[in-house]
């Protein structure tokens, strides 16, 4: 495995954070910086493999720019639960985007570094079992929250705006 998975992964996550926030309807131009990040992490790989960076300075790069992404993961769960008091779409986030994406993220680093020799801590092994485990229990989640969304229980949850009457003039 080469550490640039790690790289696409983060692009992959800025493109996805930018589409959730289309849906949550925050600010533009927090839209188009994610845009921009993730053309930043294509630009990224495309130095990395212009100039033959060795191997550990890619992991180390592509590691962090995965924690940029995922730390904007972590932000908009916690915008969407602080800011907007939306407990079912929180939960939902959380286990659809925030827990998986956690789990893929660190399943991949781990693997990468147990698995080729560098000069970092080994990083413990996470057990295939474990991660079907918490995977299922999001989908639990997920579930229960969907069907209390489904009776409008009001925890936390802000109604749509209603339509306004439009006045005729004769």
């Amino acid at each position: 495995m080469l550490p640039e998975i790690l790289g696409i992964l983060g692009v992959d996550i800025f493109i996805v954070l930018s589409i959730l926030t289309c849906l949550f309807d925050f600010p533009v131009y927090l839209q188009y910086g994610y845009h921009i990040s993730a053309f930043i992490g294509f630009g990224q790989l495309w130095i990395a493999h212009m100039f033959g960076l060795p191997e550990e300075t890619r992991f180390l790069i592509y590691v962090a720019y995965l924690v940029i992404a995922l730390a904007n993961v972590i932000f908009i769960n916690g915008y969407v639960g602080a800011m907007e008091k939306r407990l079912i779409w929180t939960t939902c986030l959380l286990c659809c985007t925030t827990v998986p994406l956690v789990l893929i993220s660190l399943s991949l680093a781990s693997w990468y570094v147990n698995r080729v020799p560098l000069s970092l801590p080994l990083l413990p092994l996470i057990p295939p079992e474990a991660v079907a485990a918490i995977l299922f229990i999001c989908v639990i989640i997920v579930s229960i929250s969907l069907f209390l969304s489904s009776f409008g229980l009001k925890l936390g949850y802000s109604s749509p705006p209603k339509k306004r009457k439009e006045v005729k003039n004769r």
